[in-house]
Order: structure tokens, then C-alpha cells, then sequence
């Protein structure tokens, strides 16, 4: 990190509270002008930040870990889903091209990537980041990023937090609604595929090869996965009355908040000790996971490759994610 940026940390520090280690976040609407010079002119503009924003490392500098980079994963996840709506999804080639760019190895680090990008959305509103603004003007970088912790309601109580989570909100219908639709395309390619008599001979002849280690110690599927539709039926989504997870937005606000600060002082803020994601999403995602491996390694046919597919690469990911829409918007 620069002097510079160090300087201007420090000086943001000073202006913590003294003989409190707590900051009110309904301080900031009374925000006051602020007296360090370097710190006014670091955070005076703000602006709609892009997605995603990760400096790159610079030569013999150790990789700092931002909200941008975090969530660079789900972002290559939404292009391949893009992608694979666009595609005629016309042959076999093509189909296990979209699963492998589908597929993820590591559930607990899409749960995150996906928190960071909601995140950067939240990032983007003008009034949520007009929100960050003054609590750092008021309080100092320092102090708020301690209270950025996702955890607790500090992020939620900002000024501008209830616009920022409906353009999240806005968000996630989209992304479900990509999801559902490209899960139809997937089983209307295996529908498509069965009909054709290469669709129902050809084997995969990658199959033998594919190492589905990484799923877990679970018993080998049975008929494509059907002993595991109970238990993904645990994870159906909520009521509305609970659509609006407090954790989950405290968290996503967080990952904007400290974006907004970051790109403010011009550095990465580390996000190492936030709060991690839910374990029921992290599990979830797991199952769906695991899932379409013991899919795609029983499968015979290409048209079992598609619906693989459509059923645990896609629809399984989604409702894992639905659980945080109304009812009404799922």
C-alpha cells in the first residue's frame, strides 16, 4: 500500500469516535464536513462504480483479495449461463462445452462470489453509496470498515441501504429468471436429442476419464440423481414474509459498502473477516454440485447429458438461490 494511501487511512482513523469503538450509522445523515484535506479530496466524487473492479497485482506486490476479484467467479458464471442461452445447444459437442464452463468445484467460494457480486450491485446505487460517503466522512474509513463486518444490522442501518437492496432485489429476479429459462433450453435440447437416433447411442467419450472425486464421500446415484430429489426438496424456497433475509443483506451491504470505500482511497480493502456465507446455502450448493457429477457419470446418451444439464446444473443452482425471492417473483 502507498504512503499515500496509508496517510490517508490514518488520518480517516483520527476521526473516529473517542472512547467509543462503536459507530451509529443513523450518525451519517448529519454528516460533517471533514478537515483532512488528502482524505475530502481521496472520497469527494461519488459515482456508479463498474463491475467488476479488481486492481490487478503489480510486479513483486502480493495479490490483494477485493470484493471485485471476489466476485469475478459468479461473473464468469452469468456469462457462460448468457452464452448458453444463445446457443441452439444443436449437439452433443456443444452441450458438454456449456456444462463444463457450468460447473464449479469449490460450492463455498460460488456462495461468496456471489454475495460480492450482489454486493457490487448494491455498490452501484447512488443513494447507498452517498449513504458510505458520510459515515466515512463522519467517522473515518477505519471505523467503518471495522463495523463492516456482516454481521448486525450497522451496513442495513446506512442511509440509502433499503434503495440498495431493491436494485439487488431487481437483480436477483433477473438472474432467476435467466436461469429458469436456460434450464428449459437444456431439457428442450435433451427432448430434441432423444428424437434422433445418434442422440440415444452416442456415449460420451470423455466419460471414462472425468474424476468425480471432488463430490464427497455420498453414494452413487441411482437413475440420474432421483435419490437425492428429497433432499433438495429441504431447500425450497421461503415465504414471502421471510424473503428479505436480514444475515444475507447485512452481508451483500457489506461487500458494497467496503467496494465503495475501497475504490474511494483507491486500494483493496481485504474481506478475509467477513462474515462467510450461510451454511445451508453453501450445502445446498453442494448437493447440486454433487449432483451433476454422479448425473453426467451415469449418464449413457447425450440427451442424459442435456437434461443433467437442465435439472442439477442449472435448476438445482437456482432454487439454491431462489430462497431469497417472494413468492411472487420466482
Amino acid at each position: 500500500m502507498s504512503s499515500t494511501v496509508t496517510a490517508a487511512l490514518f488520518g480517516a482513523a483520527a476521526l473516529m469516535f473517542i472512547g467509543s469503538g462503536q459507530v451509529r450509522a443513523e450518525d451519517a445523515t448529519n454528516a460533517e464536513p471533514m478537515s483532512d484535506p488528502a482524505l475530502v479530496a481521496s472520497i469527494a466524487e461519488t459515482r456508479p462504480v463498474p463491475l467488476p473492479l479488481a486492481r490487478p497485482a503489480q510486479a513483486g506486490e502480493v495479490a490483494l483479495v477485493g470484493v471485485g476479484a471476489l466476485a469475478a467467479q459468479y461473473e464468469l458464471f452469468q456469462t457462460a449461463v448468457t452464452e448458453a442461452i444463445r446457443s441452439p445447444l444443436g449437439t452433443p459437442r456443444e452441450v458438454r462445452r456449456f456444462i463444463d464452463k457450468l460447473r464449479f468445484s469449490e460450492a463455498g467460494s460460488v456462495a461468496q462470489a456471489w454475495l460480492a457480486h450482489r454486493g457490487l450491485i448494491a455498490a452501484q446505487d447512488p443513494a447507498f453509496a452517498e449513504g458510505v460517503r458520510r459515515a466515512v466522512a463522519r467517522h473515518g474509513a477505519i471505523a467503518v470498515l471495522d463495523q463492516l463486518t456482516g454481521k448486525g444490522s450497522f451496513a442495513r442501518d446506512l442511509p440509502g441501504a433499503e434503495a440498495a437492496v431493491a436494485a439487488v432485489m431487481t437483480e436477483i429476479v433477473e438472474d432467476n429468471e435467466r436461469m429458469s429459462e436456460l434450464s428449459s433450453h437444456f431439457l428442450l435440447a435433451a427432448q430434441t436429442f432423444q428424437g434422433n437416433r445418434w442422440g440415444m447411442i452416442e456415449k460420451p467419450a470423455e466419460a471414462q476419464e472425468t474424476n468425480f472425486a471432488a463430490a464427497d464421500d455420498a453414494e452413487p446415484s441411482t437413475g440420474l440423481g432421483e435419490q437425492f430429489a428429497s433432499t433438495l426438496a429441504n431447500f425450497s424456497p421461503i415465504s414471502p414474509a421471510q424473503a428479505y433475509i436480514p444475515p444475507l443483506m447485512e452481508r451483500v451491504l457489506a461487500y458494497g459498502a467496503r467496494h465503495l470505500i475501497a475504490t474511494s482511497l483507491e486500494t483493496e480493502v481485504q474481506t478475509s473477516d467477513l462474515a462467510p456465507p450461510a451454511q445451508r446455502t453453501t450445502s445446498c450448493l453442494n448437493w447440486a454440485k454433487l449432483n451433476l457429477n454422479q448425473c453426467i457419470a451415469a449418464a449413457h446418451f447425450p440427451s442424459e447429458e442435456a437434461w443433467c444439464a437442465g435439472t442439477h446444473g442449472i435448476e438445482d443452482v437456482r432454487a439454491c438461490w431462489a430462497r431469497v425471492l417472494p413468492q411472487a417473483d420466482q
